[in-house]
């Protein structure tokens, strides 16, 4: 308990930022069916970026998992797909924390962009490795991945400040914040 919070407040963070991470990945499939598809940008994993913000850095692993859920409750791919995509998006969104600020509009929007890119190429590639005699398209993958990681940017630039002060992620923050 490195926050100094009781760790009731951390379990209750935690299951709230579950709630709004579902709650995000529903709206994310709502839109995908309805609108521009392939524009639509990734919500559950912006809220991630923004947690891992200013979060501890050994809650990585958690913040990971509980994203893959919440992309599981809403997708078809299997869920140890989503998290090692995950799990590898936010290991870079983390290696931008290490040299720009997160919490601010430009390390937000480019470690979202890298992010969510990474993702949405993960998720291309095990698509095309799962299916019988297709060969793995790299180019595809980075074309698919490209409208999302603009889309996600530009979501994580004009409302991550809100995102960050969604109810119950507070006892997240680490004691810098």
């Amino acid at each position: 308990m490195k926050s100094g919070r009781r760790p009731g407040q951390r379990v209750l963070g935690w299951t709230l930022f579950l709630v709004w991470a579902v709650s995000l990945a529903g709206l994310q499939g709502i839109l995908a069916r309805h609108a521009a598809g392939s524009w639509v940008p990734d919500a559950a994993l912006v809220l991630s970026v923004v947690v891992l913000a200013r979060c501890e850095v050994g809650d990585l692993a958690l913040l990971a998992l509980l994203t893959a859920f919440a992309r599981a409750a809403t997708s078809g791919e299997p869920p140890l797909v989503l998290f090692t995509g995950i799990l590898g998006a936010l290991l870079a969104a983390l290696a931008v924390r290490g040299a720009f600020e997160l919490s601010g509009p430009l390390g937000r929007t480019l470690a979202t962009a890298i992010a969510a890119g990474m993702f949405q190429a993960w998720i291309s590639i095990a698509r095309d490795a799962r299916e019988v005699n297709h060969s793995i398209d790299f180019a595809a993958a980075a074309g698919t991945a490209l409208p999302v990681a603009l889309a996600s940017a530009l979501l994580a630039f004009a409302l991550g400040p809100l995102l960050a002060r969604l109810p119950g992620l507070t006892p997240l923050w680490s004691r810098s914040w």
